[in-house]
């Protein structure tokens, strides 16, 4: 398993649909392991293969944060969905960025496991949100295209504030502005 490097908000792969996975060989095996431990080193609650640089429909979900259960996920797509729950999210994608969506207040995934198995999983309020978070990655969508506007802010640590943090309002340009820099500065255009 190896710790991948994830990618910014502006990264082309982000904005674009993935690609089905057809074979689960050894690449795949090995995408997931490192979409796992990329995920439980940036203390994540779900990753998907887009995030780090790879346009392939793979995610991971922290099932259990108590437990690190983590599911691993090939293709998965909603096939129901009900209710409306709204919501705080950020994103590996997105560091210190921080905004209020409207998911589904339970959703019903299918999915191929790696065995090859389809498998369906329930889930409801913040396992939906989460499923619901990747699974949009897979489909070229950010939390910061459906997030509620006024409530997008970023947060930054202040020892000064009991929480020890503050928030500081900003706008979708100025967030996308601020990762296109950030972007540069890493070397990646």
């Amino acid at each position: 398993m190896a710790v991948r490097r994830i990618v910014y908000c502006g990264d082309p792969v982000l904005s674009r649909k993935s690609r089905a996975i057809t074979t689960i060989d050894g690449e795949v095996v090995q995408l997931l392991k490192d979409l796992h431990e990329t995920m439980m080193d940036a203390n994540g609650l779900g990753l998907a293969a887009p995030q780090i640089g790879v346009a392939l429909r793979a995610i991971t979900v922290l099932r259990d944060p108590e437990e690190q259960d983590v599911i691993a996920l090939i293709n998965p797509r909603i096939v129901e969905r009900e209710g409306e729950q709204e919501g705080s999210e950020a994103c590996l994608s997105l560091p210190t960025l921080r905004g209020t969506v409207i998911r589904p207040q339970r959703v019903v995934v299918e999915a191929v496991d790696l065995n090859g198995e389809t498998v369906t999983i329930e889930a409801r309020n913040l396992m939906a949100r989460c499923l619901s978070h990747e699974i949009d990655h897979l489909q070229g969508r950010l939390f910061i295209d459906c997030v509620e506007p006024d409530t997008l802010c970023w947060v930054r640590p202040d020892e000064n504030e009991e929480s020890g943090y503050r928030t500081e309002p900003t706008t979708v340009e100025e967030a996308r502005e601020a990762f296109d820099r950030l972007r540069k500065q890493r070397g990646e255009g």
